[in-house]
């Protein structure tokens, strides 16, 4: 009798809650979930869930934990500022879903729709059969048009929702009715410390200052072509990191580079106004590449096509990946990326594809450690971005390349007055302009006034990058009615990059998706 009295006590004190489950979209402006989840009125619950599985996979890593751990707390400041705060739960999201329903009871149930993997999907796969099986209805919101939607229709649609008036952010929220756990740490999920001294801080508070910079003057040049990477680093909005965690959404980063453009074309400013159309070129294709999560050839949940070059699946033990990895290759200009990449986080995508093919081609590894190595250093890490983006690269894509980049050639192309390799490979920084790209080739005498000693102070060249080339392009494009051509006649053609010959039109540099944030006027 008593348990019947407690069972029936336990059921009338269930809470109900309604619960708005953040992801990827760590904001409060322009939140459909979030407001439908107001809307439904009750105990709100603003729950995120540290998934342990994901943060044991190969390319999570701490700058990623830290950029996420700044973006909650400046999601949990505009809680606090609105009555709530996060409640933070550890676990997959079933067994957290389950046990607050099991002691609160769920009413409901909002989320935003990722699309951003095979994993998203399965996630939500599980979420959705678990809600029916519990009898909580689940109110899903996508964030762009959908996969299904027919490719003819796909730029009208996206451009349907992005001309949409954009959401506001709640002015009040419910107190926290259920206690939240406490901040996890990186080590609490088997996380080394990752020392990034450069890296982007997280939060929405940061993206709007970002966005402010870019649109005040910083992306008067982008995606001109023929800039140096130190120009296109100046005029890049640097937004990557804050989209992927979705601090702002990507009505707000259209909806705001559009007003801008109309000013600028208002006061006569065709170049910049021009700059930030492209912009909006980008953001639709960063758009339709989430479309594109599940794509044929993949098995058991890779993320590459298998490899079927019979290349080697080397450790950090292989010389080869190690002096990759750490920018000890010899050759000044990945070096001085791989340095980059390491300090800021950050490293434009013509430059990372640069990386991940000299891997592939000229040291003949297999794509799939040079890409985890790359995207545990990627603090803007979008598994749909990175992955699609990757799967283009020469050395990766199933096409048969017609070229091999030249790493000595693309610094010439990219660097010519060095500033980027001085920056990042300072051993190198006193020697003169003709050797710096390939110092391998100065006299002695020449580096041994500079105090370079090739072996010691700075490393000797890997491979013989033009044998090395020409030997990934035999392997590649094994068909013997096929005559490679001379590795040196060959113009680069990797996105991002220019083409030597001063007489042919340079295609417009294309620059790696990025997003901004629009909404000025509250900032929390």
């Amino acid at each position: 009798m008593f348990g019947l009295f407690r069972q029936v006590f336990y059921i009338c004190s269930m809470t109900e809650l309604t619960i708005i489950w953040f992801r990827r979209d760590l904001r409060v402006h322009d939140h459909a979930a979030l407001a439908s989840a107001c809307a439904t009125g009750g105990q709100i619950v603003p729950l995120y869930v540290f998934e342990p599985e994901h943060w044991h996979r190969p390319e999570a890593s701490g700058r990623h934990f830290d950029f996420l751990i700044e973006s909650l707390a400046d999601l949990d400041h505009a809680l606090r500022q609105r009555g709530s705060q996060l409640c933070l739960r550890s676990g997959s999201p079933t067994e957290v879903l389950s046990r607050l329903h099991a002691q609160h009871g769920i009413a409901s149930l909002h989320l935003h729709s990722l699309n951003n993997s095979p994993s998203d999907l399965a996630q939500e796969r599980d979420v959705r059969n678990w809600a029916l099986k519990a009898g909580i209805p689940l109110r899903e919101h996508a964030g762009t048009p959908g996969s299904t939607s027919p490719h003819s229709d796909w730029n009208a649609l996206w451009l349907q929702r992005m001309r949409q008036a954009r959401l506001p952010a709640p002015e009040t929220l419910p107190a926290l009715a259920i206690p939240s756990e406490a901040w996890p740490a990186a080590s609490d999920f088997g996380l080394d410390p990752d020392t990034c001294p450069d890296r982007q801080t997280g939060g929405r508070t940061n993206a709007i200052l970002q966005l402010r910079r870019f649109l005040s003057g910083d992306g008067r040049n982008a995606g001109k072509p023929n800039l140096s990477i130190i120009a296109g680093n100046a005029a890049a909005s640097r937004l990557s990191a804050h989209l992927a965690v979705g601090s702002v959404s990507e009505r707000e980063v259209w909806q705001g580079a559009m007003k801008a453009r109309t000013g600028l074309l208002a006061d006569g400013d065709q170049t910049f106004a021009s700059a930030l159309e492209r912009f909006t070129d980008k953001l639709a294709g960063r758009a339709r590449l989430h479309q594109a999560v599940a794509r044929p050839g993949l098995a058991n949940g890779s993320k590459y096509p298998l490899d079927a070059y019979g290349r080697d699946d080397a450790s950090l033990a292989d010389p080869r990946l190690s002096a990759w990895a750490a920018g000890k290759t010899g050759f000044p200009l990945l070096d001085a990326s791989m340095r980059c990449l390491q300090v800021t986080g950050h490293l434009e995508s013509g430059l990372r594809s640069l990386l991940l093919s000299f891997a592939t081609c000229h040291l003949w590894l297999a794509p799939s450690r040079p890409s985890q190595i790359m995207a545990r250093l990627c603090t803007d890490f979008d598994p749909a971005l990175f992955y699609g983006n990757a799967r283009k690269v020469i050395g990766i894509s199933a096409d048969t390349p017609s070229y091999i980049p030249n790493p000595v050639r693309q610094s010439l192309t990219r660097d010519p007055d060095g500033a980027f390799i001085r920056t990042w490979v300072p051993e190198l920084a006193e020697l003169a302009d003709p050797y710096l790209h390939s110092p391998w080739e100065a006299p002695k005498s020449v580096l041994s006034e500079h105090g370079i000693v090739l072996g010691q102070s700075y490393p000797m060249r890997l491979v013989d990058h033009v044998a090395a080339a020409r030997e990934a392009r035999r392997r590649l494009a094994p068909d013997p009615q096929s005559r490679a051509l001379p590795f040196h006649a060959v113009a680069p053609r990797q996105r991002g990059v220019a083409r030597p010959t001063a007489r042919r039109k340079v295609a417009a540099k294309r620059m790696a998706p990025v997003q901004l944030s629009f909404d000025l006027q509250g900032q929390a």
